[in-house]
């Protein structure tokens, strides 16, 4: 038979983890996507917003090819376009070829 306050601990027990469990799957644990660009040579270009192991003021991208590999790169605006540094090699690709994803939009972030 349970006691009253044995039962009262386990429940705030339970009560806790439901809450820490809540808390970490509401974390963005992965950069947000702001811009997108498709198409050849190009399978999905994503520019984020994070700066992640990029030196200011570039920023984390993926690149996904048409063979499945996805490469994490920096990025940088020059100019019209958008500088694409990948480990094994660097791109230029034009600002028109991207367009801003929902959470662009709402951060209001612009590529101009």
């Amino acid at each position: 038979m349970f006691k009253p306050d044995a039962l009262k601990w386990w429940l705030e027990s339970v009560l806790a983890v439901l809450v820490c469990c809540t808390g970490l799957a509401g974390c963005d644990l992965a950069p947000s996507v702001l811009f997108v660009a498709d198409g050849s040579p190009l399978r999905l270009l994503q520019l984020t917003d994070a700066h992640d192991g990029c030196p200011a003021p570039r920023r984390v991208c993926f690149l996904a090819t048409w063979d499945g590999q996805t490469t994490r790169g920096c990025w940088v605006r020059e100019a019209g376009s958008v500088r694409i540094s990948l480990p094994h090699e660097e791109q230029s690709v034009p600002v028109a070829s991207f367009r801003p994803t929902a959470y662009a939009e709402f951060r209001r972030a612009s590529l101009d």
